[in-house]
C-alpha cells in the first residue's frame, strides 16, 4: 500500500465521519435553539465541539503517522486513532467542566448525539454523497 493512497483513504474517511457528526450536531443545536436559552445553546455547541475535534485529531494523527511510515500496520493506526480520540475527549471534558460554565446535561447529550454521527458514515459513503 502506498503511503499517499492510505493517507488519502484516512482523510476521506475523516471527511465522511466529520460530515455525519456535523449533520447530527447541527440538528441538535437547532433543536436546542428552539427549546432552550443561549446558555443551553452554548452548552450544545461545546458538546458538539468535544465530539468533533478529538475525532479529527485522532484521524489526523493516524494519517500523519502513515505518511511518515508507510509500512505501519492498520491495527496500530486504529489503536493510535482511538487513543488520541479518547485522551483529547477526556481532556476537553475536564477543561470545560472545570473552567467554562455549561449545562452539563445538554453538553453531554450534544456530545452523545454528535458522536452517533460516526454511524452515519456508511450511509454517507454512497456515491451520491461522496465528497471526494
Amino acid at each position: 500500500m502506498k503511503a499517499d493512497s492510505g493517507c488519502n483513504d484516512i482523510i476521506s474517511a475523516a471527511k465522511s465521519i466529520l460530515l455525519g457528526q456535523l449533520i447530527l450536531g447541527f440538528l441538535f443545536i437547532i433543536l436546542i435553539c428552539i427549546t432552550k436559552n443561549t446558555f443551553g445553546v452554548k452548552s450544545a455547541i461545546i458538546g458538539v465541539a468535544i465530539a468533533v475535534i478529538p475525532s479529527l485529531l485522532g484521524l489526523g494523527s493516524a494519517a500523519y503517522k502513515l505518511k511518515m511510515n508507510r509500512d505501519i500496520s492498520i491495527r496500530y493506526l486504529a489503536k493510535l486513532n482511538s487513543l488520541v480520540k479518547w485522551v483529547y475527549t477526556a481532556l476537553m471534558i475536564l477543561a470545560v467542566v472545570r473552567f467554562i460554565p455549561v449545562d452539563n446535561k445538554i453538553m453531554l447529550l450534544a456530545y452523545s448525539v454528535t458522536f452517533l454521527g460516526c454511524f452515519l458514515t456508511p450511509i454517507l459513503n454512497k456515491p451520491q454523497f461522496r465528497m471526494t
